[in-house]
């Protein structure tokens, strides 16, 4: 593969994300002030208590889509030396990406408009995906080579 040192380095800091986003729970606090882990999400996340999952019953630092987003890059990251050859000179990906972005559309919608509610796990659900299939779409910049090639 090309660029093994720079599919290292993403997978390391992926593996942090999903880390620092079980929050609390995972990385002890006090319980008293907003943990560190909660700012580190502000800008990304809306972090209402009703959509997150809890981890050693205190609340993730992020809600059950951004976390299944998250875990969904990373598990898609891990997979990408097995799903490249597969994908090499291909499209499909986009297209699997654009369903993907569409899921998340009509979910969204559907609860905006009452016509469903979704769960904190649909949510996860339909973020896993996103993630997955984002990692997926940018296999194609990872080449398998005959060479031993690095960054």
């Amino acid at each position: 593969m090309q660029y093994k040192r720079l599919y290292a380095g993403v997978f390391i800091a992926l593996t942090f994300l999903v880390l620092f986003a079980l929050g609390e729970g995972f990385w002890g606090g006090d319980g008293k002030a907003v943990h560190w882990t909660e700012k580190l999400f502000y800008g990304v996340c809306h972090q209402l208590p009703g959509r997150t999952f809890t981890y050693n019953d205190v609340p993730m630092a992020v809600n059950s889509r951004c976390f299944g987003i998250f875990l969904g890059l990373l598990i898609g990251w891990l997979l990408i030396p097995a799903v490249k050859p597969l994908t090499a000179g291909t499209r499909w990906t986009v297209g699997i990406f654009f369903v993907a972005v569409m899921l998340q559309i009509i979910d969204y919608s559907g609860n905006l408009f009452h016509l469903w509610e979704n769960t904190n796990q649909s949510r996860a659900f339909l973020g896993w995906i996103l993630g997955f299939s984002a990692s997926i779409v940018v296999s194609g910049l990872f080449q398998i080579t005959t060479k031993n090639k690095d960054l």
